[in-house]
């Protein structure tokens, strides 16, 4: 019996394909472990992916290794710690408000506060501590029963007691508290026969960081004490010699434009004989005429 004959496309197509010829599938190729920081930690598990750290340590255990973290004994909530001055401690550990990057062992800088306030150069600074000017000045106390009074003017020297500190821009960031003047005072227009001559000194306080007296219409006054030594030369004493007068008292300014102050006198050239008066003084030591805008 005969087989039967195979198609003639069957044939050309087993003979154009060598047996058993076959491409072999390519062999698997492994991806390899991100490790961006080259600590041998796939970045997946590294607690610091972009910082060496070998260890892992992690000490306050808030899932950023020591090496990235802004402050590595405080845990972080979520996210990252905030680094307002960008000196790369966060703030919730940051000894300063100004950038003070810590060194090789850890350790912050001492604060830069002081060196903050040197880009602005104060262009009259002593301005801001003496001045010059003339001052009127007016006074009236008793002597032996009957008033004696005076007007005249004062060459006056005043300055402050304390620190200035200016921002970039000049803005005062802290003025000082106390104020001193100094000056002479003579009669320009005497009353009831009087002439006088002699120093006199005050001291003034203004409790500027004291919030309630910065909130309350106290704001506008000044507090201190002053005093005078007068010579009289004109109040002839019928009991004894020309007085030497010391006026001590306390001191009170308005607006720094009036200031008033009563005090006791003694006669020491009179057996320290005692009496009293007031003394107003006309004051134009304003703060806005040194040029310095006040505190933010």
């Amino acid at each position: 019996m005969r087989s039967a004959p195979l198609p003639l496309a069957l044939v050309l197509l087993l003979a154009s394909a060598p047996a058993l010829a076959q491409t072999p599938p390519p062999a698997s190729v492994s991806e390899p472990i991100a490790d961006s920081d080259g600590d041998g930690g796939a970045d997946s598990a590294d607690n610091c992916p972009l910082t060496e750290n070998p260890s892992q340590q992690d000490s306050d255990a808030d899932g950023a290794g020591d090496a990235c973290d802004l402050c590595p004994l405080v845990p972080v909530d979520s996210g990252e710690h905030a680094d307002a001055d960008n000196d790369g401690v966060g703030d919730e550990c940051d000894t300063c408000r100004l950038p003070n990057a810590r060194d090789a062992r850890g350790e912050q800088a001492p604060c830069p506060e002081a060196q903050s306030f040197s880009g602005w150069k104060d262009p009259n600074p002593l301005g801001r501590r003496l001045r010059f000017f003339i001052r009127p000045i007016a006074l009236g106390y008793r002597y032996r029963g009957e008033w004696v009074g005076s007007t005249g003017l004062g060459l006056h020297v005043s300055g402050s007691i304390g620190e200035w500190r200016f921002d970039e821009k000049g803005t005062a960031l802290r003025v000082p508290s106390w104020y001193w003047s100094a000056g002479l005072y003579g009669d320009s227009a005497n009353l009831f026969a009087a002439g006088h001559l002699g120093p006199y000194a005050a001291l003034d306080f203004r409790p500027l960081n004291w919030a309630p007296y910065a909130r309350s219409w106290a704001k506008e006054l000044k507090f201190g004490v002053g005093a005078q030594l007068l010579w009289a030369e004109r109040v002839d004493g019928s009991l004894g010699q020309r007085p030497i007068q010391l006026g001590v008292g306390p001191r009170v300014g308005f607006l720094d434009i009036l200031s008033v102050m009563p005090f006791a006198q003694f006669d020491l050239a009179n057996d320290a004989a005692l009496s009293w008066g007031g003394m107003l003084v006309f004051d134009f030591k304003v703060l806005e005429d040194l040029g310095v805008p006040m505190p933010k």
